[in-house]
């Protein structure tokens, strides 16, 4: 049987997640009581085993105003699957659930699923996910500083710069890319993050996120979590002037690998990155995608 999930599954999802046959988490053990209960959640149950389940799906709830240009979107949070499966179950039934769950709201929606697992990828385009771009990762090791000319004003963002960061990172992403309110007034609170300033106008910010170790400095890195400008000032330097005053942010705090990625589908990013002595690190992540709406 496949039924949405409660709480009182949660122990029996953890034991699940132990077995770690086929487990894809993208979210922490803690996330996992907030995903219980809500659409976009399903949960196989063994039979003549109430404590016991089979597999457990799980995509986040969507914005709830979504970003201009975009459908509502969520992002598939878990998916665990057990060693043995009961007659006439399936994963590809429990992904299709939790997809029906989010439907049963009428809305039209977006979901996403970032994943390198084969066996994966490979339920989820059975279930009518398509890849809609690629991920790179880049990291940089150097304890040198780009060289960088650009002539903005930096200065630090603040949460009642919000009305124009929305409107920059509205401008400067396809919307894929583009960040929730929600998510842009997140990273105000978790990351540094410099605004860029030309003629008064927000030309670009960065966003970068330290990730330090009291006792091992080699164990220190940063995270660089955002990077736009405005396309109609681009060319001028600001990009690469926000990514050098990030690198040496870093670098104050002893950070001296630096982790990013950025799309595929965006060729001058990765330029600029290279420039920097960034270099890709690891494999290239397909990104699924999923579009619901709903038929008149």
């Amino acid at each position: 049987m496949i039924r949405p999930p409660t709480p009182a599954d949660l122990p029996a999802i953890r034991r699940l997640w132990q077995e770690n046959r086929h487990s894809f988490l993208n979210c922490g053990l803690e996330d996992l009581p907030d995903l219980l209960g809500k659409a976009g959640a399903a949960v196989g149950v063994l039979p003549d085993d109430d404590a016991g389940v089979w597999g457990f799906v799980a995509f986040d709830a969507p914005a709830r105003k979504a970003v201009p240009g975009s459908l509502p979107d969520g992002a598939l949070r878990a998916a665990l699957i057990g060693r043995q499966l009961p007659p006439g179950a399936s994963a590809e039934q429990l992904i299709g659930q939790a997809i029906a769950g989010r439907q049963t709201g009428g809305q039209p929606f977006q979901l996403t699923a970032l994943t390198g697992e084969k066996w994966l990828e490979r339920l989820l385009v059975s279930q009518g996910f398509a890849i809609a771009d690629h991920l790179y990762f880049y990291q940089r090791t150097r304890h040198n500083l780009p060289d960088s000319a650009g002539a903005a004003l930096l200065r630090p963002l603040t949460p009642d710069d919000l009305p124009r960061l929305q409107e920059l990172d509205r401008a400067a992403f396809p919307p894929l890319w583009r960040m929730s309110d929600a998510e842009l007034l997140e990273i105000l609170f978790t990351c540094r993050v410099q605004a860029a300033e030309m003629g008064g106008q927000l030309a670009g910010y960065g966003a970068i996120s330290l990730h330090t170790a009291q006792d091992r400095h080699d164990d220190n890195q940063a995270q660089m979590v955002r990077l736009a400008v405005h396309p109609s000032l681009r060319g001028q330097g600001i990009g690469r002037q926000l990514l050098v005053e990030s690198i040496a942010y870093a670098h104050a705090h002893d950070c001296y690998r630096i982790l990013l990625n950025t799309p595929e589908s965006n060729p001058a990013a990765q330029a600029l990155y290279e420039s920097a002595h960034f270099r890709r690190h690891g494999a290239r992540m397909p990104v699924f995608v999923y579009r619901w709406e709903r038929e008149n």
